[in-house]
């Protein structure tokens, strides 16, 4: 199966946030295809237990995404585990879709196994050969000892005879050698120019081939990125959802406050139309009926020197309505509970909005009597 054409062919599924929320694609299936596209890029850059772990989780999201099915047998293949490919492959073949691919996968599969065993049974026989001769080898060396000591024996005439021809031939041969050496020198040194020729080449190939490799991991690592940040904002909206639903929960047990808190963490985030819609209805509902009830409990509690306790409960009227007519001495309450809490900064903070903002009020002055006290003791 030819691999590298299959990995090129796949690619990352690209939904925007856009047509999740037109289509009302279930979040566990937005999780699965952010999973998938992880997968597929850590596919492509060999890290194939990553992408195996990564589309085991897709696919306990969402059990029916043919296209994790397919990328996972493929992993399988890749790494030679044939039986788990088979499964998976299989069950691939029951969408219609998919059918005549996924017998071809099974198809192309089989040749790959086959190829693999013949493999292992070539090695094996090359290894038992290989001993095979050794042991033959040793065998025989008895008999070689013996040929020797037979030319040992023979009559001293005819060993003299032996040597005069053998040297003949010796010096025949030094001569051979000696031609043979030069027109060897010559094809020598057309050999190491053929080489260096071909070593430059290949060096320009290298070249070339590592330019386009590192811009391939550039891309890569960009893909990484994006997918990380896809699931990062996919875990973010998870826990969006979370809060909200819980600010009406404690909305709806009359807990304003806790319903407020959680409303002034989602204030500064990116909703989207469904999210925003929910979070306005609430903020307007706690701003225009329950505000006065969060403002009655923390001039109460400042009313008695609770100053700890009523601070957050007068911020909170602050961010929700500021445009009510008790905000002059509202702020100037913020203030106060700061100073009592030797919080000064806080308080010198709040007194200077109370005269910049209201600075025709009583409070304004009652304000600047309190910034005077503050920086006398300092």
């Amino acid at each position: 199966m030819n691999f590298d054409y299959e990995i090129e062919k796949i690619n990352p599924i690209n939904i925007s946030d856009e047509e999740f929320n037109v289509y009302k694609i279930p979040n566990n299936v937005r999780k699965s295809i952010a999973l998938y596209n992880k997968s597929v890029i850590n596919f492509k850059i060999s890290c194939v237990d990553l992408a195996i772990a990564d589309l085991k989780k897709s696919l306990s999201l969402n059990p029916d995404f043919s296209e994790a099915i397919k990328l996972l047998g493929l992993c399988y293949v890749y790494k030679k585990d044939f039986d788990k490919a088979e499964k998976l492959f299989k069950k691939l073949a029951k969408y219609d879709i998919y059918t005549v691919q996924a017998n071809k996968y099974l198809k192309e599969m089989e040749t790959d196994k086959t190829v693999s065993k013949a493999l292992d049974t070539i090695k094996s026989a090359s290894s038992t050969s290989a001993n095979d001769m050794k042991r033959d080898s040793v065998a025989k060396l008895p008999a070689y000892r013996d040929k020797i000591k037979k030319i040992k024996n023979l009559p001293k005439k005819f060993i003299v005879s032996f040597l005069a021809a053998t040297i003949t031939i010796a010096i025949a041969g030094v001569a051979y050698c000696n031609r043979s050496n030069i027109q060897s020198m010559f094809n020598k040194s057309q050999k190491v120019e053929l080489e260096k020729s071909k070593e430059l080449v290949q060096q320009k190939a290298v070249s070339e081939k590592n330019k386009e490799m590192d811009e391939k991991q550039k891309r890569l690592q960009k893909n990484i990125e994006a997918a990380k940040a896809e699931l990062d904002n996919y875990k973010n909206k998870d826990n969006t959802i979370s809060v909200l639903n819980d600010a009406e929960k404690f909305y709806s047990e009359g807990n304003y406050e806790r319903s407020l808190d959680n409303l002034i963490t989602l204030k500064s985030l990116k909703l989207d139309d469904a999210e925003k819609s929910r979070f306005d209805k609430l903020w307007n509902s706690i701003k225009a009926n329950d505000v006065w009830t969060i403002y009655n409990q923390g001039n109460k509690l400042y009313k008695q020197g609770n100053y700890q306790e009523a601070l957050p409960k007068l911020l909170k009227v602050q961010q929700v309505a500021p445009e009510l007519e008790v905000m002059p001495w509202n702020l100037y309450q913020i203030g106060n509970c700061y100073k009592q809490t030797n919080d000064t900064k806080n308080a010198i903070l709040y007194f200077e909005k109370v005269k910049n903002d209201y600075p025709n009020t009583e409070y304004a002055r009652y304000s600047e009597g309190m910034i005077n006290e503050i920086n006398s003791k300092k």
